[in-house]
């Protein structure tokens, strides 16, 4: 087979990968808020999701009233499961919902057997199948005057707020490899195979791999991600900026695009600058999510520091898996359309993402 035949399959396979793949499931629809308060025996529960995200979980049409589907959106979310504390099951109360733009707002109220300073409740909505696979809730609890982070994904759908914080570095440290498409629960599921929904921060890895370098040099334009993110970590904590959200991932989808256009045009200058802004741009959109917490500073740094250590570690595993190939590919001459091939194929795909997020 010739190079030329060659480049041709190479891009048609890629390109029925992202055929078939969502459209990197725009980050907004993976991640709910939830938001706990505990007022002796009483509790308030807010969950805010994607307006999208609760159309799909009631089986309603994108854009429907939710505030007249209140009760429907409530048993497929919150009251899934009873929230349980040591003196036994709470009690389902009032229920409303309220959308804001692209947000829908879950209020549930319960009353428990007694008041409330700990608490178990399982959330098996952050594991249905019409929800993205990578969907996570970032929990806040306020106990006995005190407050609790959580994170809820289909690995933990469980969560347990006690005398403790529930939640750590090592949480945060997961969260940030999941969420670059890494860990090993992103590729695979109950019915097999599947393409990660971190596929865009893959994509962007590639790009960045096929514009040439050794793998040293790869490894220190993958730091300048890491920069980005540490500086981000800085302005997230001390909230001197917050860019709105919706700007966000049209801006990661226009970074894979230009990285990918520039290993096209064999051009593999500035890539550490250019890893360095698309690592800032993803951590204010991470930083953003955290913001909607509310937490506080000393709670938000470890959070912020974890989710930045995760996304570097993920990151160097996909370096390192796909270093061999495309250095291969690199060296040899005959290769080199393959190489253009995959790169134009990337950059169509960075294209496509930026006007779908728009």
């Amino acid at each position: 087979m010739t190079a030329r035949a060659i480049a041709a399959s190479a891009i048609a396979v890629l390109g029925a990968v992202l055929g078939v793949a969502r459209p990197a499931a725009a980050h907004p629809l993976d991640l709910g808020y939830l938001r706990l308060t505990a007022d002796g025996d009483a509790i308030t529960a807010v969950l805010d999701l994607h307006v999208n995200a609760a159309a799909r979980l009631i089986g309603a049409p994108p854009g429907g009233a939710l505030a007249d589907a209140a009760g429907a959106l409530a048993d497929a979310t919150l009251r899934g499961a009873p929230i349980l504390t040591p003196a036994g099951p709470c009690r389902w109360t009032a229920v409303a919902a309220t959308s804001h733009d692209t947000t829908a707002s879950l209020t549930v109220g319960a009353a428990c057997p007694a008041p409330v300073h700990t608490l178990a409740w399982s959330l098996p909505f952050v594991a249905d199948a019409r929800v993205s696979p990578t969907f996570q809730v970032l929990v806040k609890a306020r106990l006995a005057g005190d407050d609790r982070v959580a994170i809820a994904d289909r690995i933990r759908p469980r969560i347990e707020l006690g005398a403790t914080p529930a939640l750590g570095l090592t949480a945060f440290v997961w969260t940030g490899i999941e969420h670059i498409g890494a860990a090993p629960s992103q590729w695979h599921d109950a019915t097999g195979w599947k393409l990660p929904d971190g596929l865009d921060h893959i994509l962007f890895l590639l790009a960045l791999m096929l514009a040439g370098g050794g793998l040293a040099r790869i490894l220190g334009i993958v730091s300048g991600f890491t920069l980005g993110h540490s500086i981000t970590l800085a302005l997230s904590a001390l909230h001197l900026v917050r860019p709105p959200a919706r700007l966000i991932e049209p801006l990661i989808a226009l970074t894979i695009a230009l990285v990918a256009a520039q290993a096209f045009a064999g051009r593999g200058g500035h890539r550490w600058r250019v890893a360095a802004c698309f690592g800032l741009i993803h951590g204010f959109g991470f930083a953003t999510a955290l913001h909607q917490l509310e937490l506080p500073t000393r709670q938000l740094v470890p959070a912020l520091v974890g989710y930045n250590l995760g996304v570097e570690l993920g990151q160097v595993a996909i370096v390192l898996v796909a270093a061999p190939l495309l250095l291969t590919l690199q060296r040899h001459r005959r290769f080199h359309p393959i190489v253009r091939g995959l790169a134009a194929a990337i950059c169509a795909a960075g294209v496509y993402w930026l006007f779908q997020r728009l």
